[in-house]
């Protein structure tokens, strides 16, 4: 009974908190898994100072200014597993504020039901996990008499589970087991999209095919997704890994090359050569994606491999969509100039995502 209403607690706050209790509530589908971590605002003045100017009440403004504090201690103390692996929370959404408190809550309701606040973090997935597993690290912050409640929710489950000091991790079984099918498709879809929302690997693919005859194009593309198909198998094996910043200021420096050769390039008749070459470090990338995600515990290649189909059919649609501009262009007396502008577009966004992913330098609209 305790449970059931500590699970009651995790919906709403119109119940009697108890000292020292926070909540956990994950909810999973298909394709995000939802982790809603619930604290009183007591509770979260341990993890920072928010009452800034000690009044003696918080303020929505206070608790927004002290959100990336809480946000880097609940990512660095609650741990999310996915599949057996480690999986970071995802994006924080926007917080949950005590209906009914106006801009303010007074100190007198930081410790009871009218001081709760809701942190949502919520994770895209390839598919729904087959074990989920959440792990507390916040006793020694919280003190050794803090409990955690929490539930589990999808697929038409629900499991109600607590947490303490003596047992600060529960693993949950979904029950989920996919067809090869449907597992292919999806991973189908996934590649395909990837080509189009990943602005990157689309930058370089067109500072290839821009200076490109019809006849070379189909090497490029093909030799790109032979060499990140390697690559994306060996590192989602685990058999070769590198660093995420490593890879992703690779991706962008290949970007930059190839969009400055472009400017004096004369024949790109060997360039699916320097595609090859590239798509190598392009495949990690790939890689770096779908490990977020939570890639299936075992049978992994052939949902790789279709993947890397799904991207290759991405990649020729772009080809064929784009190519009556192309040859247009290359006929019209201008065709070299927009080339060439087109390159050093290309070059400038490469140059903003090296300078963003090497460095850490925050630039606006650049990701």
């Amino acid at each position: 009974m305790f449970v059931w209403l500590a699970y009651i607690a995790s919906h709403t706050c119109a119940f009697a908190h108890n000292p020292d209790t926070s909540y956990a509530q994950v909810k999973f589908t298909d394709r995000q898994v939802v982790v809603r971590l619930t604290y009183d605002l007591f509770t979260l003045e341990k993890i920072t100072r928010i009452d800034a100017n000690n009044d003696g009440k918080i303020t929505r403004d206070e608790l927004r200014q002290a959100t990336p504090a809480i946000e880097k201690f609940l990512r660095a103390h609650v741990q999310l597993e996915l599949n057996g692996t480690r999986a970071e929370l995802g994006r924080l959404g926007e917080l949950g504020w005590p209906s009914g408190q106006g801009d303010a809550i007074s100190e007198t309701d930081w410790n009871s039901s009218d001081g709760l606040i809701h942190f949502p973090f919520t994770k895209d997935v390839i598919e729904t996990p087959q074990t989920l597993a959440l792990a507390f690290d916040v006793f020694d912050s919280f003190g050794s008499q803090h409990s955690v409640l929490g539930t589990f929710e999808g697929g038409g489950q629900s499991q109600e589970v607590s947490y303490s000091p003596s047992e600060p991790d529960y693993l949950f079984d979904t029950g989920f087991v996919p067809t090869l099918a449907s597992r292919l498709l999806r991973f189908l879809e996934l590649g395909i999209k990837h080509i189009f929302l990943g602005y990157d690997h689309l930058c370089f693919l067109l500072a290839l095919i821009v200076v490109s005859r019809f006849r070379e194009l189909l090497k490029i593309v093909t030799a790109f997704t032979i060499a990140h198909t390697l690559t994306l198998i060996m590192t989602a094996t685990q058999i070769v890994t590198l660093p995420l910043r490593l890879v992703e200021g690779g991706i962008a420096l290949t970007i930059i090359y190839v969009a400055l050769e472009n400017l004096w390039i004369k024949s790109a008749n060997k360039r699916w050569r320097l595609a090859f070459c590239f798509g190598l470090i392009h495949g990690f990338g790939f890689a770096n994606l779908l490990q977020q995600l939570g890639l299936p515990p075992a049978g992994l290649i052939r949902p790789l491999i279709s993947f890397n189909v799904g991207v290759e059919l991405a990649q020729l649609g772009i080809v064929f969509a784009l190519l009556p501009i192309f040859v247009w262009l290359s006929r019209w007396q201008h065709g070299a100039m927009v080339k060439n502008a087109l390159s050093l577009a290309i070059f400038l966004l490469g140059l903003g995502w090296f300078t963003v992913r090497a460095f850490n330098f925050k630039i606006p609209g650049f990701i």
